[in-house]
């Protein structure tokens, strides 16, 4: 008899196990389906989608075009109709083995592992001219997670006389944004710091995350806005700097400031002006007034002789890791402890 009931509370237990793991999985799929029901909903439109002056292309896995904007068919002469439903290769593309194995060689990293490609392809125009295309390549996500096809975000860098400058300019920038690249930018921060180093010169570096934002946002709504995202960052800075400073994008999310000739109190006052100023921007993609809130800007000045720029960004990295784990989201200095700073006077452009 006792054999028995242990028995039954045993079996009673692995049902509810099963019942409880069932319900939870039922609620992931639930979430997932709710987060990204406004990108398909945006996928599946027709309305023209706002990309400036890149050429957008989007196709589905077997690279069946299912929509081209105003600015790819303007600059390759072609006409919508003539692009919708067509193949890539013997259209905008070559139509050889060499060509097909090599896109078809990186198209499947994003068909399969769901990742974001940057690389040069070779489009032609109506006429049959060769036309090399910096790409920013993204897949598109259905309501299931499972990619349905791929998003090209292209430039044309295949001027003639200026084609070595353009490629090497952008060896130097992030493709995304225009903002440098990393390595450009810790290029740039060790020469410029060395200058202010030598000629006592004040000296600041600001340095802007974007992590839990953009996590949030391409997750809960889409890749496009995750990307928007950070081109309205990088225009933020560029605007409210006039374009006198360089601004690099490094680790992904992060956006850092180099601020030549900018004291504590100037950079302090910067930083306050552009988080305040990226809330309506944010809120505009999507996101409501709380999550708008998610950027963290630490900043610091240079420290004496002994200083470094190694120092000076790693006391910010540093600062915004910590902000990251308790999600202190806002102003700050890497240079005290406090979570609240002062600004002593509003930032006034040069």
């Amino acid at each position: 008899m006792l054999i028995g009931i242990i028995s039954l509370a045993v079996v009673t237990l692995i049902v509810i196990g099963i019942c409880f793991w069932q319900y939870k999985k039922l609620k992931t799929l639930q979430l997932q389906l709710k987060e990204f029901l406004q990108e398909t909903s945006a996928q599946t439109s027709d309305k023209p989608q706002d990309t400036t002056d890149d050429m957008n292309f989007k196709t589905d896995k077997n690279l069946i075009i299912t929509f081209a904007n105003d600015a790819l068919c303007q600059n390759l002469g072609f006409k919508k109709e003539n692009l919708i439903g067509k193949s890539v290769f013997g259209t905008i593309m070559e139509d050889n083995d060499a060509i097909k194995s090599n896109v078809l060689g990186y198209t499947n990293k994003i068909l399969k592992k769901t990742k974001i490609v940057n690389n040069e392809i070779l489009l032609r125009d109506a006429e049959g001219h060769t036309l090399i295309m910096q790409c920013h390549q993204r897949p598109i996500l259905n309501e299931i997670l499972e990619c349905t096809g791929i998003s090209f975000i292209c430039k044309n860098v295949s001027s003639t006389k200026a084609m070595q400058s353009k490629l090497l300019e952008l060896s130097e920038l992030d493709i995304l944004t225009q903002a440098l690249n990393q390595e450009a930018f810790l290029s740039s921060l060790e020469k410029d710091f060395n200058r202010a180093k030598r000629y006592n010169q004040d000296f600041a570096l600001l340095v802007i995350e974007a992590k839990d934002l953009c996590t949030f946002i391409n997750q809960g709504i889409s890749f496009e806005r995750g990307d928007k995202l950070l081109k309205a960052i990088y225009n933020l800075c560029a605007e409210k700097t006039e374009n006198k400073c360089t601004i690099g994008r490094f680790e992904k999310t992060k956006f850092g400031l180099i601020l030549n000739d900018y004291s504590r109190e100037k950079t302090a006052a910067l930083a306050q002006e552009i988080y305040e100023s990226s809330k309506p921007i944010i809120k505009k993609l999507g996101v409501d007034t709380y999550n708008a809130q998610m950027l963290i800007l630490s900043y610091t000045e240079r420290k004496g002789f002994t200083d470094t720029q190694d120092n000076m960004l790693e006391r910010t990295k540093r600062h915004i890791k910590n902000a990251l784990k308790k999600h202190q989201y806002g102003v700050t200095t890497s240079d005290n402890d406090k979570k609240i700073i002062s600004v002593p006077f509003k930032y006034e452009k040069d």
